[in-house]
């Protein structure tokens, strides 16, 4: 993993990160959050002039409007191939700088900073970078690998609750994948009293678990499509929550679309029923109660749309227990409602 560092001194390792690429110019991506609460730590008055591009926040703004305004400022500040575009945020922030700098000519260098548990342990590593278009989740985008990440736990801490809840989604997805101790100590995690010494270890146990996937799979032509475990079921709800206005964080998604997932997996390939179950207690109890008002059909339409799909129809990964999965498993429709249904029921 050398291009992720894990540090508890993030100024001085951006500082020798930026130094080795000798860049002719820097650019600060932030969203208006990052700008005020992030860059304080970071001290950039060590390292040369920086030009500071900030976009809004929220889904809403993972847009191709948003990467236009990226692109016009790099063109209007004549950019150049060694510039380096320095992402500090959360996965919207990683997202749409990693797909900006992948598309501008031809493909400039960028550094993630993730400061969201989320962005950590997931969108900041593995180098996906997209927009959402046409109200679809990351409709477009690009296979581009940051050419460092640099995760440093100190951001965590400034952080809502129900920020490293959204995180704590993919953690259990990485957990599920892997099994053993690492599946163990997931299920223990109590967010509201955090050991960070304890909590930063988990965190690079899960970044190194999708990082072992993504080295054999880089471009998700096989082994890496587990990696979309919960996430099938888990967009349709996120897209269908950004279409509607309402509130669902994309670690939510992925938990709720867990466990329909996981009944999938029950019914198609032997997972433990007791064990779904104790896995459903603990994302309903960690949740917030978020009420499925879409019917079935609106979100079995949504899943159509999904980028693993083929002619064959809807594409799952599934579990025939923690650390051994089954990729390329293709549901039926009646299979897919049953599936919401159980998702549904409280």
């Amino acid at each position: 993993m050398e291009n992720i560092i894990f540090t508890s001194d993030i100024r001085t390792v951006l500082d020798d990160c930026l130094q080795g690429f000798k860049p002719e110019d820097i650019f600060i991506l932030t969203d208006h959050n990052t700008a005020q609460y992030c860059l304080p730590f970071l001290n950039l008055t060590r390292i040369k002039e920086t030009h500071r591009i900030s976009i809004q926040e929220g889904e809403a703004h993972k847009s191709l409007e948003s990467a236009a305004y990226i692109w016009k400022v790099l063109s209007d500040q004549r950019a150049r191939r060694n510039s380096v575009l320095v992402n500090i945020g959360g996965g919207l922030v990683t997202d749409i700088g990693g797909f900006a700098a992948s598309c501008f000519k031809r493909g400039i260098k960028c550094v993630n900073i993730p400061t969201t548990l989320l962005a950590q342990v997931d969108a900041s590593v593995g180098g996906k970078t997209g927009i959402n278009f046409n109200g679809l989740k990351n409709e477009i985008g690009t296979f581009a690998l940051p050419s460092k990440v640099i995760i440093d736990s100190c951001f965590l801490k400034t952080l809502p609750y129900t920020q490293l809840l959204s995180g704590c989604g993919e953690m259990l997805k990485h957990a599920l994948l892997a099994g053993g101790k690492h599946f163990e100590k997931i299920l223990q995690l109590d967010l509201t009293h955090i050991d960070w010494v304890n909590f930063s270890s988990l965190i690079q146990e899960s970044v190194e678990i999708k990082y072992a996937v993504v080295q054999s799979d880089p471009k998700e032509a096989g082994i890496r499509k587990a990696l979309n475990f919960g996430h099938t079921a888990g967009h349709a709800l996120e897209s269908a929550a950004i279409s509607s206005g309402r509130e669902l964080s994309h670690g939510a998604a992925v938990a709720y679309g867990m466990i329909a997932e996981l009944y999938l997996s029950v019914r198609k390939m032997g997972f433990n029923s007791a064990l779904y179950e104790k896995i459903v207690r603990f994302i309903r109890n960690i949740y917030p109660e978020y009420m499925v008002s879409e019917d079935d059909s609106t979100l079995y339409e949504l899943m159509l749309h999904d980028k693993k799909n083929d002619r064959e129809g809807v594409n799952f990964t599934l579990l025939q227990e923690p650390g051994a999965f089954s990729i390329d498993n293709y549901c039926s429709r009646e299979e897919i409602e049953q599936a919401l249904q159980a998702l549904k029921q409280k």
